[in-house]
This record gives structure tokens, sequence and C-alpha cells, in this order.
């Protein structure tokens, strides 16, 4: 037989003790927002930069290597697009932000993403993250019009 479910026990937060008192936690704050450590961050996320785009390129291989597997291309895009706006491949970023959404508002409507959509997502990001450093412009040209083109994909089934 099995056990009786029991209402979860709510805590109320006023039952924790603080980490920091009112003090500490102003200074912790100014502290926080003094130019010494601002300048201590942007030394320190300089010296992640190489590192992080290496994972990105590498993000980006596997990425082409999961050709029409949409999980695989989905988990890989992810990855893409929570890091590289964070060193400064934006154009990337903003391409791979849009073919999450277009993924997600597929799985939300219960269709199969479009694989030219896919595709043209894919060969976009690749190309925006090994040229990131060049042709920024054109870039974001390509990103509005992949966008525009999800947009037109997306009303054309909430028409039926």
């Amino acid at each position: 037989m099995a056990a009786a479910k029991q209402d979860p026990h709510v805590i109320g937060p006023d039952i924790y003790p603080q980490m920091l008192g009112r003090a500490d936690a102003a200074r912790a704050m100014m502290t926080l927002r003094s130019p010494a450590a601002l300048t201590r961050a942007q030394a320190a996320m300089e010296t992640c930069k190489g590192p992080m785009r290496k994972a990105i390129l590498q993000y980006v291989e596997d990425l082409e290597a999961a050709g029409g597997d949409s999980a695989r291309v989905y988990e890989k895009v992810h990855d893409i697009r929570g890091f590289a706006e964070t060193v400064g491949m934006v154009t990337t970023g903003r391409i791979a932000e849009s073919l999450c959404r277009y993924m997600d508002d597929m799985e939300r409507a219960g269709r199969p993403v479009d694989a030219t959509i896919l595709a043209l997502h894919v060969a976009a990001i690749a190309r925006a993250a090994r040229a990131e450093e060049g042709d920024q412009e054109i870039g974001e040209m390509v990103a509005a019009e992949l966008a525009v083109l999800v947009a037109r994909r997306l009303s054309e089934i909430e028409r039926g």
C-alpha cells in the first residue's frame, strides 16, 4: 500500500539567518561597484575570452556535425547562444538565439522544424563564428533576414 501523499512544508524566508548584516551588505555592494572591482572583472573576462572562443568554435563544429538531428542541434545551439555574446561574438549569439526561439516555438506548436530553416541557421552561425572579427555588417543583415524568415514561417503555422 502506498504512503499517503503529504503536503509540502513551506519555510518562510524570514526564518533563514541573514548571510550578511545590513552594514556588511552595504560594504560588499560598495566594493563590488568600485572601479577596482570593475577593472579586475574586465581583466578576468579578457583572460577567459580565448578559451571561451575556442569552446564556441568547437560547439560550432559539433553543431555542423549534428546535421538534421534537431535534438543535437538544439543542445549545441543553446550552448552557443549562452556564451557567444559574452565573448563578443554578438552576431553568432543573435543567430543562435533566433534558432533557439524558432525551435522552441515549433515544439510548442507540435510541429517539426523546417530542415531548410535549420540548415540556413546552422550555416549562418558557423560563418558568423568564424568571421566574427571581420564583417559584422553582413552578419547582422543575415541575422535580420533569418529572423524575418522565421517570423514568416511561424505566422504561416498560426494561420493554419
